[in-house]
């Protein structure tokens, strides 16, 4: 509350990238690189790979396929994703919020949050993150899949 008033020492998107690169090298840019790619590729392939699926087992349960279970399927597939890539992603958080200097490295950090957080700690904010991708892969992939049957009927 103090700050308030006051000017605050980085103001722009443009001068914290400056300064990161001064004081701390080119290098930071890049802490939690791979953490990041691997949760992508994992993510985006299970995202992707368990709505068709998840739209299979309603069809078979309910005998059809209509918009409600397009979003419910693309909920489901993008809820489980999160839940399962939840670790890599606190894991490249932690990463880039340390000096690269002072980290060593991604499996060491993964064993430090255990030792300390426990299992539970790799977790943290899976709740609101798996509302986050239930959202969006529902409205992404139901639309994609219901604008595609509109454009290309069968």
């Amino acid at each position: 509350m103090e700050a308030i008033g006051r000017r605050a020492v980085l103001t722009g998107m443009m001068k914290m990238f400056v300064q990161l690169v001064k004081y701390e090298g080119p290098h930071t840019l890049y802490s939690g690189l791979m953490p990041a790619l691997v949760r992508s590729v994992i993510y985006g392939g299970l995202r992707l790979g368990l709505y068709e699926p998840c739209k299979y087992v309603s069809d078979s349960a309910f005998g059809y396929t209509n918009i409600m279970t397009k979003l419910a399927s693309g909920a489901i597939s993008g809820s489980f994703a999160t839940a399962l890539t939840n670790p890599v992603e606190i894991l490249k958080v932690r990463l880039q919020m340390k000096n690269v200097s002072g980290s060593r490295g991604p499996v060491y950090e993964m064993c430090e949050i255990v030792a300390v957080e426990g299992v539970a700690g790799l977790w943290k904010g899976v709740g609101p993150a798996m509302a986050r991708a239930a959202a969006l892969t529902a409205s992404q992939l139901a639309t994609y899949d219901e604008t595609k049957q509109v454009l290309r009927p069968e």
